[in-house]
């Protein structure tokens, strides 16, 4: 049916890249336009603002600001957005990036399937992936989860390559991991240590396992990889310099690491006990177990179970020793699932392997796509029971599809792989939405991957305006930030990195307030509030030898804090002496 379709669409015979290439295209757009999706997910503040808006003005936040903190380093996602913008404007630029993000993630995990198992076992999974609300709530989000989901399933689908592939260029594939790795490195150090844990585990059975390699040959992995990683690495520096002129990568990585203190933000360290979200990766670990025995050691899934392992070992042990990051309880969950779809489809890839795939089979996966996409817009909370009932569900659909592998015919195998998967696809979006508050950040609304929540109506409303802050100061600016006590407004003030550049965190400045704005000596102030009367009020308090200016503003329309218009404004700052 697919080699079929795709002759119909080119109108001729395909070789089997270019029909792999068109199979993970129609994937993609099917995922990103044609699926319900939505474009714009929506921001989770004020993070998701930090990064927009620095890809969108780069250097002209930063310059403005009291303190740019280290937020300017994650050039992993701000450099090539902040291109991309440069070439097509913001909205073009954002869809493109969100729809790039999708097709890597489709393509790495329907190469790592497509190494195993038939090109239609492949497709299903990499359909089945891509319609994820983990997946499309974050590639739909400014925030660097989305662009961590899709590197980390490139370097595993890269380190399967490395480890049974075999490449015409034998150093290619350990390069572009260490490339990748660097990548990584420039969206979150810890995504880079957690994608590494599992691409050494993967390199590792090549060793003890498969025995196609040796120790000769991972050494040169290690060195090319070095190499891609050092190139990767210098790359993003260079571009650092051109779009954050005067700021330093190394030293402000080195002053805010030593400068964080997570411990301060932790609102309950034991958090993560509630989310039932994590019975997702620990699913996988179950099902990849399932497959090895199954099929009694075989590679594929001996590989599943190590980086199902690897994916929740190297999380237990990092957050045992540094708990503070649970205070972002959904991001860093949201990092388990590349470990995690990837091992559940090399599970299913191993059961079946080279299964003579008959195209009446994909009519279960058909059939399924309007429960995926309605478990896609669930809404409600559930319970830890029901939660675990789930995942009892998922892990004994892989058993059942397991045992009946061992022992039936082709179809019926494949037909029970694929209601396996079903049932799987299925049960981790009511896991995933059904999370319910989850840290002092609570529910992300992973449904927002279907549902809209005026995701990009509020971001225009940002935008606009940062951009009247951007026009009515200069890069000679330094400019403080305010917001109403309520914070209502914070999300707004993030595209200006609200946060260490505030000067009030009350409706009217303290005494202590004062002396730090005198020290930090501010030439403009940005103030955000619901009303008028707040702004006018906290003005009001500015010190009468800072001179302030009267306020000018200009409105917004942020949905949700009540008032049709809320205020922007600027004072400016006039130091006596």
């Amino acid at each position: 049916m697919t080699q079929d379709f795709a002759k119909v669409a080119t109108g001729s015979k395909l070789g089997p890249f270019a029909l792999d290439a068109v199979i993970v295209a129609a994937i993609s757009i099917f995922s990103a336009f044609l699926s319900g999706s939505r474009q714009w997910a929506g921001s989770n503040s004020p993070d998701s603002e930090f990064y927009a808006s620095l890809a969108l003005f780069g250097n002209e936040v930063t310059d403005r600001a009291i303190e740019p903190a280290y937020f300017w380093t994650r050039l992993g996602f701000i450099a090539p957005v902040r291109g991309l913008i440069s070439l097509l404007g913001p909205w073009a630029g954002f869809a493109l990036w969100r729809f790039l993000l999708i097709a890597l993630i489709v393509a790495s995990i329907y190469w790592l399937i497509r190494q195993v198992s038939s090109r239609k076992l492949a497709s299903v999974i990499a359909l089945f992936a891509a319609l994820n609300t983990m997946v499309l709530s974050y590639v739909g989000n400014p925030y660097l989860t989305g662009t961590i989901l899709a590197a980390t399933l490139l370097f595993i689908a890269l380190a399967t390559w490395c480890t049974f592939g075999t490449p015409r260029i034998y150093w290619l594939p350990a390069f572009i991991s260490g490339a990748t790795a660097a990548w990584l490195l420039m969206l979150n150090p810890y995504a880079c240590f957690l994608a590494l844990s599992m691409w050494v585990g993967i390199r590792l059975v090549g060793v003890f396992v498969a025995q196609t390699d040796r120790w000769r040959a991972l050494l040169f992995d290690a060195i090319a990889a070095i190499t891609g990683f050092a190139l990767s690495f210098i790359t993003f520096i260079a571009l650092g310099l051109i779009l954050f002129p005067g700021l330093n990568w190394v030293s402000t990585y080195l002053y805010w690491n030593g400068r964080l203190n997570y411990v301060d933000f932790i609102s309950d360290p034991t958090i993560w006990a509630s989310d039932i979200a994590l019975l997702v990766p620990v699913s996988a670990l179950v099902i990849a177990t399932i497959a090895a025995v199954t099929t009694r050691g075989n590679r594929w899934a001996v590989t599943a179970v190590i980086i199902a392992l690897t994916n929740i070992a190297f999380t237990a042990i990092y957050f045992a020793l540094v708990p503070g990051p649970w205070l972002e309880a959904p991001h860093y969950v949201a990092k388990l699932w590349p470990g995690s779809l990837a091992a559940i489809g090399l599970a299913a890839a191993a059961l079946l392997q080279r299964r003579n795939f008959r195209s009446f089979a994909l009519l279960v996966p058909l059939a399924a796509l309007p429960l995926i996409l309605w478990s896609g817009r669930w809404a409600e909370v559930i319970e830890r029971p029901m939660g675990a009932l789930i995942a009892l569900l998922i892990c004994l659909g892989f058993w059942v599809a397991a045992s009946i592998t061992r022992r039936s015919g082709d179809l019926t195998s494949i037909l029970a792989v694929l209601t396996a998967l079903a049932i799987t696809a299925v049960g981790m979006q009511l896991l995933q939405n059904g999370r319910g508050l989850t840290g002092i950040y609570g529910q992300y609304p992973f449904r927002a991957a279907y549902v809209d929540f005026s995701g990009e109506l509020i971001m225009r409303e940002k935008i606009k305006a940062e951009q009247w802050i951007i026009n009515n100061t200069s890069s000679a600016d330094v400019i403080g930030i305010w917001t109403d006590p309520e914070h209502q407004m914070a999300a707004v003030a993030a595209m200006q990195l609200w946060g260490y550049n505030n000067v009030s965190t009350e409706a009217t400045l303290t005494r202590e307030e004062v002396d730090s704005l005198e020290l930090s000596t501010p030439t403009a102030i940005a103030m955000y509030a619901p009303t008028r009367e707040q702004v006018d009020v906290f003005w009001g308090s500015i010190p009468p030898w800072a001179r302030p200016s009267p306020p000018e503003c200009t409105t917004v329309e942020i949905p949700g804090i009540g008032v049709q218009d809320a205020y922007v404004c600027l004072t400016y700052l006039r130091w006596v002496g």
